[in-house]
């Protein structure tokens, strides 16, 4: 079962290979080519190319077996190489070499013009990766040729060439240049520009002059020169108006008053200089405000009805208590000493023991005010007239 295998082998690689570009062609014209390939049998297999300044890349890939294909972009002149690889082996399979040599497309967007004693040309830059410079060359004007770092900055181009004739048309022609690669060197078709000396040159070529109007006289270099309303050398159309009469002369134009200038940079000084004064003026009424609450402050501290004279009569809380208990004791000392009249007697003093010594007074209330306290002794029953006396009466007399 293995024997026609192995012997299939040869032939299956045999029709693994690049199809296109052939091996050996030479393209001189497009901006691109198509890369295809045909393999019978891989786990998978890679299309890939190695290009001038670009090295190897990735075209495409795929399994199994099939067709393959992929553009390639010709940006440089060279030899290119297009290959099967498969993966994982790395072994390539087949491969195919082809050159590319592609002359430079025409320059586009030339424009030139004149100025002083030099023709300005200016073009766009081309599209190749790989353009080696450009060749300047015309008729009236000199020729000139450069690389493009020398010629060109970002998409543009130009150049400046002494003119090599002094009246008529100038024309110049560009074409740009680029290596084929191999060793040689390939140029595009000429485009051209022209010009007119004097159209667009700032200086007049020398030995011409303008030339004066017929009917005029030159004056010479002594006769001097007079106000042409009155005498000139130089004949001129008449300017009078209608039927004024010969030697008619304008007035001297008047000019009017002309507006005067205000100077701005004084009036913002006193502009500045009053804010400056009406500040000052606020900072010191504001200064004579806080010394006069001040005083009021003070004055209102010291003052008979102020509240600190007040805290300093009434003193601290515990001498109030203190001079409370005072009066308190006063008031009781008082009611002590009071005499007492009894019924049909002499007044006796309060030294006698009353029957009941806790009837005669009654406790004084603290937290009243310190002009002293009110006490009031009860007063015996006041007796009826012509009422006869108590046992008790009786027995207080005998005694």
């Amino acid at each position: 079962m293995s024997f026609p295998v192995l012997g299939a082998l040869p032939a299956q690689a045999a029709t693994t290979s690049v199809l296109a570009p052939a091996n050996g062609a030479v393209i001189t014209s497009g901006s691109q080519v198509t890369a295809k390939a045909h393999f019978d049998f891989a786990v998978k297999m890679q299309l890939r190319v190695n290009a001038p300044g670009a090295g190897d890349s990735f075209l495409t890939e795929s399994s199994w077996a099939g067709d393959m294909s992929a553009p390639i972009s010709l940006r440089r002149n060279g030899r290119y190489k297009v290959y099967l690889k498969g993966v994982p082996t790395g072994h390539i399979y087949d491969s195919n070499t082809f050159t590319v040599r592609i002359a430079p497309a025409a320059p586009t967007g030339l424009s030139a013009r004149v100025s002083g004693k030099k023709l300005v040309v200016k073009w766009n830059l081309g599209l190749e990766d790989d353009l080696s410079g450009y060749v300047l060359s015309g008729s009236g004007v000199g020729s000139k040729s450069g690389s493009v770092g020398s010629l060109c900055s970002g998409t543009s181009c130009s150049a400046s060439l002494p003119l090599t004739r002094t009246s008529g048309s100038v024309s110049v022609g560009v074409k740009a240049q680029r290596p084929t690669g191999t060793g040689g060197s390939l140029s595009s078709s000429t485009v051209s520009a022209t010009a007119t000396l004097g159209s667009g040159s700032t200086n007049l070529p020398s030995g011409s002059a303008p030339s004066l109007p017929s009917g005029t006289t030159t004056p010479s270099a002594s006769t001097p020169l007079t106000p042409f309303n009155n005498e000139s050398p130089v004949t001129l159309p008449s300017v009078q108006p209608n039927g004024a009469t010969p030697g008619f002369t304008y007035p001297t134009p008047q000019i009017a008053d002309a507006p005067k200038a205000q100077n701005v940079a004084a009036t913002d000084q006193l502009q500045w200089g009053k804010s400056v004064g009406i500040a000052l003026i606020l900072l010191i009424v504001a200064a004579h405000l806080g010394t006069w609450t001040r005083k009021l402050r003070v004055a209102q501290g010291t003052n008979s009805l102020g509240m600190a004279a007040r805290i300093a009569r009434s003193g601290t809380g515990r001498k109030r208590v203190n001079k409370t208990r005072e009066q308190i004791a006063r008031a009781e000392a008082i009611a002590k000493t009071a005499p007492v009249k009894p019924v049909g007697g002499k007044p006796t003093t309060a030294r006698s023991k009353p029957s009941n010594p806790k009837a005669g007074r009654r406790p004084a209330t603290l937290g009243k005010r310190p002009e002293g306290v009110n006490v009031r002794i009860a007063e015996p029953s006041a007796k009826k007239q012509g009422s006869k006396p108590t046992r008790s009466s009786r027995n207080r007399r005998r005694k």
